[in-house]
């Protein structure tokens, strides 16, 4: 057999298509797979399940071990390995501190595609649009695992970012988050420990966020959402501008913003101006979530830039979430209810969109949803990945469910959180949180937002209103001939259909049970009476104990139906 049938792919031989890119073949799968399990053996990850994620302290040289051969096989592997390998070291919340800093080094730059490569493709991206760029440097500013950024310069002497999809990469992608995902499966099947910490929905979350980041098209929808909500709200970050006619599918220029990342600050121990500028992401942050429905939802360090001038800016727009207006004005009545301390109305403020399967068990939510803010989210509380899981674990066990929206900002503010508490160690999140969110919240009450909520409100009530002459014609001519009705709902709460239910059982067992006492009776007086199979007394006495039976029903049904 030949061994160039089991060669790696390579990136140069995935860029054949003309006007897209060619899965890759059967034999490249295989290939690619075979590649994978070789690094994994040759770097001691084998087999899994001796991989050691426990906070024993006795074995924390094994699992610094482990985790080095894991960073050096995501090197190796490339592709959306590396990638998800990044987006790993970010959960702190279920990896020992050991797997968590290996993870944190993974290369975040990578050999840069053949420049002849990315030429070839600007050329059938942009076709002659390329001729807009008077100079575009070859040699890229960044190159990432999916992406690479390089400097150029428009005719009119612009100066913008063009961010160019590596030749190949969605076709890799595709292959790899496929092994990915089997191998999270196989995982979750037969090791304990990857079970525990979910890593098979892990992995489809993740895998998730590689098809977005590969999404350019998407990417710059992304963009230019945030960057009107920006400016509509004279936003103090700074949300680069897009030049749609020279973006496409796998090309995107931008706005070049000059600066360092927060990870390149803190490499190079400039941490002065880091805190103050994300204290401004924060505000940011919480306003585009709050406010907007429309937020950057992967602020890691290396995502957010900070200017000569101290201004923060963000990057990187291929993970954004948005809220619908329902969604977002639970999360406002969340964040009111949250900053008065009051759980009684974050639970009501919850239950308004996610009901509880079994209206019975509201008492006991509210007590777990109280335990859950009050431990959870209290002041110098961590919010991590996991308090999104326990979150969404207390809605499941009550039978209801987190819209996936909900959680997705959550875990935007989680990851957020983990950039703050390790690029800015003294900050008190939540205490910060809650000071950005009350201002917020005081800013819609100026007479201009009010003003713009007012009108609002008004053009979304201008249809109903349009409406309104039309059925109430209706309702009078119904009304004059007779044929108005009126359509009730009785006993919608499950709790109110339980006791007439409960009511009508034991009404219905006593008047059972009067029946056999009277029928009883009546034997009892009769007179004996020859060639019966059964004497009169003796079915009295089976009646009688019928009779009592039904009674000791009705009252045992009573006392139950009393429990809450």
């Amino acid at each position: 057999m030949s061994s160039s049938l089991f060669a790696p792919p390579r990136f140069s031989n995935l860029a054949a298509a003309a006007a897209g890119e060619k899965p890759l073949t059967w034999r490249q799968r295989r290939a690619r797979f075979r590649q994978i399990w070789t690094l994994a053996r040759r770097h001691g990850l084998l087999p899994f399940r001796k991989l050691d994620f426990s906070y024993d302290p006795a074995t924390a040289e094994v699992r610094a071990r482990q985790a080095r051969g894991l960073r050096e096989a995501l090197e190796e592997a490339g592709g959306g390995f590396i990638k998800a390998g990044q987006l790993l070291s970010t959960r702190d919340d279920i990896l020992p501190t050991e797997w968590v800093r290996e993870l944190s080094r993974l290369q975040k730059e990578v050999n840069p595609a053949p420049a002849a490569q990315i030429e070839e493709l600007l050329e059938r991206e942009l076709g002659e649009r390329r001729g807009r760029f008077a100079t575009f440097d070859v040699d890229p500013l960044a190159a990432a695992s999916i992406a690479q950024v390089h400097r150029a310069t428009l005719d009119d002497g612009t100066v913008v970012a063009v961010k160019v999809q590596r030749p190949g990469i969605r076709a890799l992608l595709d292959c790899d988050i496929d092994i990915m995902l089997r191998l999270a499966g196989w995982a979750t099947r037969r090791i304990k420990q990857a079970r525990q910490f979910g890593a098979l929905d892990i992995a489809k979350q993740y895998a998730q966020d590689l098809r977005n980041q590969a999404d350019f098209a998407r990417e710059a929808s992304n963009l230019e959402s945030l960057a009107q909500s920006a400016r509509s709200a004279r936003d103090e970050v700074r949300i680069p501008r897009i030049f749609p006619d020279l973006s496409t599918d796998r090309v995107l220029t931008m706005e070049f913003i000059d600066g360092e990342t927060i990870t390149a600050l803190r490499r190079e121990g400039q941490t002065d101006e880091i805190e103050d500028a994300l204290r401004t992401v924060l505000r940011s942050f919480l306003r585009q979530l709050v406010i907007d429905g429309v937020f950057h939802a992967d602020l890691h360090p290396g995502n957010v830039i900070i200017d000569p001038e101290g201004t923060p800016a963000l990057i990187d727009f291929g993970s954004v979430g948005r809220l619908d207006r329902d969604l977002r004005q639970t999360v406002q009545d969340l964040a009111i209810a949250f900053l008065q301390g009051d759980t009684r109305r974050v639970a009501d403020a919850a239950l308004a969109i996610m009901p509880l399967a079994n209206p019975a068990d509201e008492p006991g939510f509210r007590r777990a949803l109280a335990e859950f803010v009050t431990h959870d989210l209290g002041s110098g509380s961590r919010v991590t990945l996991r308090t999104i899981d326990n979150a969404s674990d207390l809605f499941t066990r009550y039978g209801s469910a987190l819209p996936a929206d909900l959680v997705a900002a959550g875990r935007a503010f989680a990851i957020l959180e983990g950039t703050l508490r390790t690029a800015a160690p003294t900050m008190d999140v939540i205490g910060e949180s809650r000071d950005a969110a009350q201002a917020l919240i005081l800013s819609q009450l100026r007479p201009r937002a009010l003003a713009g909520a007012i009108g609002r409100s008004a053009l979304g009530a201008f249809p109903r209103l349009r409406r309104l002459p039309d059925r109430l014609e209706t309702i009078v001519g119904d009304l004059a001939d007779g044929k108005l009705t009126v359509k009730i709902r009785l006993f919608a709460d499950d709790r109110d259909r339980r006791v007439v239910t409960g009511v009508i059982r034991r009404v219905s067992t006593v008047i059972l049970g009067g029946m056999l006492a009277v029928a009883s009776f009546v034997m009892f007086v009769l007179p004996p009476f020859e060639g019966g199979s059964l004497s009169p007394v003796a079915a009295g006495v089976a009646l009688a104990i019928g009779a009592a039976a039904s009674f000791v029903t009705a009252s045992v049904d009573a006392l139950l139906g009393r429990r809450p």
